[in-house]
């Protein structure tokens, strides 16, 4: 983020919560020549600053924890990713999941575990409800399973911190106002109200 010219611009710091345990849900904003790990480390430093830099990490994020796989003419190959970012993730202390559909038990055993992690879990949990899906300046629809994965988080007192990532010559972040448990738990789909809110700070 240092390497970052012009340096990005922050709005609405002073949203964010006095208690670090709310999940941070901002819009996948990635184009070519951005990857979403900038973004990432944007909103990654925002934390730090605000709670504190003695926890690590500032962030515990959702990521992705395989590649499409590599095609050589008639050939399919499994990527090296799907043996590498797992890794990365437990290093990271960041929770890995894989692509809609692409191995749903894995998906599933990992959401299980952040369920139980948010018990004692001191710092947010990072998402991006559209997946690899999301593009900068585009947003989608999000993945199938956030909403009941947010209402879930809800439900165990996590609220929802929106954010808004967009460009204007620089990295531009908008964090919004907290959304409440009550109102993710009242929502008729928490994933499609919380990609609300992120569109209005855009």
């Amino acid at each position: 983020m240092r390497r970052m010219a012009p340096a990005p611009q922050l709005y609405g710091l002073d949203n964010l919560p006095d208690s670090p345990r709310f999940v941070l849900a901002a819009n996948h904003y990635q184009r070519k020549g951005l990857w979403i790990v900038h973004v990432a480390s944007v909103l990654t430093q925002a934390v730090a600053e605000r709670y504190g830099r003695e926890v690590d990490p500032p962030v515990h994020w959702v990521v992705t924890a395989n590649w499409p796989p590599w095609k050589l003419g008639p050939w399919r190959l499994r990527s090296p990713g799907d043996l590498l970012l797992p890794r990365v993730a437990q290093a990271l202390s960041c929770f890995p999941v894989s692509f809609a559909g692409a191995n749903p038990a894995y998906t599933a055993s990992t959401l299980k575990r952040i369920l139980k992690a948010s018990e004692t879990l001191a710092r947010p949990i990072g998402l991006f409800p559209e997946g690899v899906a999301g593009t900068a300046g585009l947003l989608t629809t999000p993945l199938p399973g956030v909403d009941r994965f947010l209402a879930l988080l809800a439900k165990r007192g996590w609220p929802v911190l929106p954010a808004g990532i967009s460009e204007d010559g620089r990295f531009v972040v908008r964090f919004g106002k907290r959304i409440a448990t009550e109102e993710l738990q009242s929502a008729a789909n928490a994933a499609d109200f919380v990609m609300g809110r992120i569109e209005e700070l855009l």
